[in-house]
């Protein structure tokens, strides 16, 4: 897909226009910094460890994005891995700067600040054999129905599943939800679009027997402590970087080579923290 279809054919000048009064936007609503804040040396990121995401040897779709934005300013990127409780834990202390794809209710209860612009657009999928629902009908489908997650999510409380009567079960990360499908002990697993397509292509998932569908897309963002002193300044510094990114067409070639699939231009070009999936 283009950068231009996934704007729905909208001329590149516009596009051009639209970002160039988002980083006036930015630079006028932004508290100044002092000269010594101007160029950080540095952005230390904590992160769980996410395959094609976060890497242990500093590679992945993250990593790159942060790089590009904040290396050819002469900001150096440094990391530790740690799991999300303490990850966040570690941003929120101080220990760290950032940490990434963290949705913007949860940084807010957890103190954190978010940029403007989010980090990526986490989609969230559902999986099931085809005979269970043969007239699949989105979201609604699930009713009545018996749903497995892992546990953390609670996809039932503040998502467009809020409020459907499902009979869910949270399991723990080490457990085996594909098994459960496959077995008939639950109707569906939900669970994060990148996992689940990387799970599929990891373990050569049968997709005449599997479908997986996306259900929405939520706006992740790389979520800044509010304790270092050069936090707005490197916030500035991603929402100018993130534009730029996206204007180039460099943001959707980094999904296409990290094989992260659903890019959608609406989620750094509309307001609202929801996206629903397009229908392609």
């Amino acid at each position: 897909m283009s950068l231009k279809c996934g704007l729905h054919a909208m001329p590149y000048r516009i596009l051009f226009r639209l970002f160039l009064g988002l980083l006036v936007a930015f630079s006028a609503q932004r508290p100044e910094v002092s000269a010594a804040e101007e160029l950080p040396s540095g952005i230390h990121i904590a992160t769980p460890v996410w395959e094609g995401q976060t890497q242990h040897d500093g590679t992945g779709f993250f990593f790159e994005m942060i790089r590009k934005i904040y290396e050819p300013r002469g900001i150096r990127v440094t990391w530790e891995f740690a799991n999300w409780d303490r990850s966040l834990d570690l941003v929120k202390k101080g220990y760290a700067d950032a940490m990434p794809s963290v949705w913007r209710e949860d940084a807010d209860a957890a103190g954190l600040k978010t940029p403007r612009l989010p980090l990526y657009l986490e989609y969230t999928a559902a999986v099931f054999k085809k005979s269970t629902f043969p007239a699949w009908e989105g979201v609604a489908s699930l009713q009545g129905r018996s749903v497995v997650w892992f546990k953390g999510y609670d996809y039932h409380l503040r998502t467009p599943l809020a409020g459907l009567s499902m009979k869910w079960m949270e399991i723990p990360s080490e457990g085996k939800p594909w098994r459960m499908l496959a077995a008939d002990r639950a109707d569906a697993l939900i669970d994060a679009r990148i996992d689940v397509d990387r799970y599929v292509e990891e373990n050569l998932v049968d997709l005449a027997v599997f479908q997986v569908v996306p259900l929405w897309g939520q706006k992740a963002y790389l979520a800044f402590s509010d304790k270092g002193p050069a936090t707005d300044r490197l916030m500035r510094i991603f929402d100018e970087g993130m534009a730029e990114l996206f204007v180039s067409g460099e943001l959707e070639k980094l999904h296409d080579q990290w094989a992260v699939q659903g890019f959608d231009a609406r989620a750094w070009t509309e307001s609202g923290e929801i996206i629903a999936p397009l229908s392609r």
